[in-house]
């Protein structure tokens, strides 16, 4: 009996604590209402730094000082944090929103045209592959190789010599060819070619050795030979990489932002 008591002033306190919060919600203009989402954070900027933001509500926790609780969806993983801030900057984000335009329909129509970072997992699935990219990812981190495949939103990229993998979410912009295979008749020619460099540098290098005798003072023409052969291989070996590299230099390529964070540094932080 006096569990069930206790247990139903807990209850009642609950609820007038959620009531309370809820009439105490701070309306920043009537442009956002007492909820701010996603489409209207991107267009008024209000919260810009906030990656993976969903919603934020403001609590008026008086003295002048209010309380940020934002939802957040990172890595597919849903969390809140608060944030808080004074009254002057309460007022500082209300007078940026009330000068700028209403957010109609055709506002958020135009604003989403350019972001094509919202499209980042149908933009790289419909990458043409196998082909030379570029992308920048992580900390400002730039990475250059062949684009193999996707998988479960991780790009397999072919560098120099071992396969990264990139998760989709980690890549601010990535540079690539829209059309690929413009160059591939050439493309055997291009192996000889890188085929013949390799012998030749291997001639140099010979000619730059002193020639080596056996025990019967004869020269040691297969070491000459091997280094032919090692020289041929090496420009066989890195051919495929170089034509895809070259083809990428004659080929106009395009470049795309598949991160808010790039984004807006392109478009707000110059």
């Amino acid at each position: 009996m006096i569990f069930s008591k206790v247990q139903n002033v807990f209850y009642f306190l609950f609820l007038l604590g959620y009531v309370y919060s809820q009439t105490n919600v701070a309306i920043l203009s009537v442009k956002v209402g007492s909820e701010i989402d996603i489409h209207e954070n991107r267009f008024y900027r209000i919260f810009p730094d906030e990656k993976g933001f969903v919603n934020a509500q403001i609590i008026d926790a008086g003295n002048g000082n209010f309380r940020i609780t934002i939802v957040k969806q990172i890595q597919g993983m849903e969390t809140t944090v608060r944030r808080y801030i004074d009254q002057d900057d309460f007022q500082k984000i209300q007078n940026r929103i009330d000068q700028l335009p209403d957010f109609t329909k055709e506002r958020k129509i135009e604003m989403y045209e350019g972001m094509d970072f919202i499209r980042a997992e149908k933009i790289i699935n419909d990458i043409p592959k196998p082909q030379f990219i570029v992308i920048k990812h992580g900390d400002s981190k730039k990475l250059r190789g062949t684009l193999l495949k996707v998988e479960n939103n991780v790009l397999h990229v072919q560098g120099p010599s071992l396969i990264e993998k990139i998760s989709l979410g980690d890549v601010d912009r990535i540079s690539y060819r829209q059309y690929v295979g413009k160059y591939d008749k050439y493309k055997n020619y291009f192996f000889i070619g890188t085929g013949i460099l390799g012998f030749l540098g291997a001639y140099v290098y010979n000619s730059q050795r002193a020639v080596i005798y056996n025990d019967y003072n004869i020269p040691r023409t297969d070491i000459a030979f091997y280094r032919y052969f090692n020289g041929i291989i090496l420009g066989l070996i890195f051919s495929s990489e170089v034509f895809d590299a070259v083809s990428t230099l004659l080929t106009s390529s395009d470049t795309i932002i598949l991160s808010e964070a790039e984004y807006n540094e392109e478009n707000y932080n110059q």
